[in-house]
């Protein structure tokens, strides 16, 4: 048999949707972005335009959005969030995938999705645990070698919350390398891995909501700060590199990975997190340049 249309969860689903809308875009005058297909930029009508699956979200004047939605609409069967600003009529609150956004005075708050926490609290069965001020234990070499491994059983209870949590940690930086630690035992936790897990519930508990604040500034460049933890892995030995991107005071990106390989010093430790760090500037650059922004040192 031969499959004459893309079925929703056939492999070529993905592309043959985003062939779709980018063609329906471009033909619109849209340009689309070099360095990442998803994003779109009107330069005459100076609205911008990011794509996410099946969402589409995009900032600019009322004139340019009720353009853009009447045409869209033309094409799909489409339903029109609240729109968000400070006109009277505007929304001071809503969500792009399953985030909080709010408009207030001078300031933007962005909020990840708060039943995500409870959830993850509630699958570990820890609804009514006492909160702890820290998400991440580091146990000594000592107790990770007597550490065993658990049965076949509960594979599929821990493997879950531990994708959960990894989820959550793309909007939380207070326990991003926490989830990202308890994350390296997917293919075979142990007690130790129930633990880390339990203890990022439990700061969840203390802790359920994270609000980032975007006061209104004007920025001159793209700060990219990093820094890696030697050998931080008892076990493994190998090293964790983390870092931020800042649009000024505002934290755009955060990351927290274990290097693929062990490094025999502190300098060899650092230079991947720096050659990380600066890739995603420069991608980011490239992002702002594609959305209409720029250039940016």
């Amino acid at each position: 048999a031969q499959v004459l249309r893309l079925m929703y969860g056939t492999r070529g689903a993905p592309d043959g949707w985003q062939e779709e809308y980018s063609t329906m875009l471009i033909s619109l005058g849209v340009d689309q972005g070099e360095s990442c297909p998803n994003v779109f930029w009107h330069e005459a009508k100076d609205i911008c335009c990011s794509v996410h699956g099946d969402d589409f979200t995009s900032p600019g004047s009322c004139p340019a959005l009720d353009w853009l939605e009447k045409e869209i609409a033309e094409h799909y069967e489409i339903t029109i969030q609240p729109r968000m600003g400070p006109g009277a009529n505007d929304a001071r609150e809503g969500r792009s995938l399953n985030s909080v956004v709010r408009w207030l005075d001078g300031r933007i708050e962005y909020e990840a999705d708060p039943r995500q926490s409870e959830r993850l609290i509630s699958e570990c069965g820890l609804d009514g645990s006492k909160g702890v001020a820290t998400p991440g234990v580091k146990p000594t070499f000592t107790e990770l070698e007597a550490d065993t491994e658990l049965a076949t059983k509960p594979h599929t209870a821990f493997r879950g919350p531990a994708a959960r949590g990894n989820y959550l940690a793309a909007g939380r930086i207070d326990a991003q390398f926490a989830c990202k630690e308890v994350c390296r035992w997917m293919s075979r936790h142990t007690g130790h891995a129930w633990q880390a897990l339990k203890r990022v519930c439990r700061f969840f508990r203390s802790a359920p909501r994270l609000v980032y604040t975007y006061p209104q500034q004007t920025v001159q460049g793209i700060d990219v700060y990093t820094d890696t933890d030697w050998a931080r892995c008892s076990k493994t030995s190998k090293s964790t590199s983390g870092g931020s991107l800042m649009l000024g005071c505002h934290t755009i990106k955060h990351r927290s990975s274990t290097q693929t390989s062990v490094a025999l010093s502190s300098g060899e430790a650092e230079f991947p997190g720096v050659i990380l760090g600066a890739g995603q500037g420069l991608g980011h650059q490239a992002l702002l340049k594609d959305l209409g922004i720029g250039p940016l040192c």
